[in-house]
C-alpha cells in the first residue's frame, strides 16, 4: 500500500513539474522553440505505452495546473487535454492496430492537430464573437505546423529510445523446424 501511494505521489509530482516546465520555461523560449508542446507529447507517449487510465490521470493533472496558471478561462486546457486523450484512444483502438513507429507518429500528429483546433475553437466560442476567424490567420497555421514538426521529432526519438530499451516492441518471427 505504501509503495502504491509513493508511486501516486511521484506521478502527481512529475505531472505537476511537467505543467510548470511547459508554462514557465518552454513558453518563454524564443522563436519556434516555444512551440514545443511537452504536455501533449507526454500525454500521447503515456497513452501509447502505459494505457488510457494513466493518460487520463496525466491529462487531468496537466489540465488543472495549466488552467490554474494561465490567463485563459478555467477549464480550457482540462477539457482540451481530456478530449484529446479520449480521441487519441479511440484512434489507437479502432484505426491503428499495431504498436509501430508509424502508428505512434500518426497518433501524435492527429492528436496535435485535434488539440490545437480544439483549444482555438473553445477559446473563440467562450471568449470572442468570431468563431472561425482563426482559420484565416497565418499565425495559427504556423504554430500548428511547428507544433506538429516538434511532436513528430519527439515521437520518433522517444519511440526509438523505448524500442532500444525494451523487448516489448521488437518484432517476433516464428522459426521453422
Amino acid at each position: 500500500m505504501l509503495i502504491k501511494l509513493g508511486k501516486i505521489i511521484v506521478f502527481i509530482f512529475l505531472a505537476s513539474s511537467l505543467a510548470l516546465i511547459q508554462f514557465s520555461l518552454i513558453s518563454a523560449w524564443p522563436g519556434i522553440f516555444r512551440q514545443i508542446n511537452l504536455g501533449l507529447i507526454s500525454l500521447i507517449f503515456t497513452l501509447f505505452f502505459f494505457g488510457q487510465r494513466s493518460a487520463l490521470w496525466l491529462a487531468l493533472i496537466l489540465g488543472f495546473w495549466l488552467d490554474l496558471i494561465s490567463f485563459k478561462f478555467f477549464g480550457l486546457y482540462l477539457i482540451s487535454l481530456v478530449a484529446t486523450v479520449l480521441g487519441a484512444q479511440w484512434i489507437l483502438k479502432d484505426w491503428l492496430t499495431n504498436r509501430s513507429l508509424y502508428s505512434f507518429l500518426l497518433l501524435i500528429l492527429m492528436a496535435t492537430l485535434a488539440y490545437n483546433f480544439l483549444v482555438v475553437i473553445l477559446f473563440s466560442i467562450f471568449l470572442t464573437d468570431r468563431s472561425l476567424f482563426f482559420l484565416a490567420q497565418k499565425n495559427f497555421w504556423l504554430t500548428l505546423g511547428y507544433q506538429s514538426a516538434w511532436s513528430l521529432l519527439a515521437a520518433a526519438l522517444l519511440f526509438n529510445l523505448v524500442a532500444s530499451l525494451t523487448k516489448k516492441l521488437q518484432p517476433v518471427f516464428l522459426e521453422r523446424k
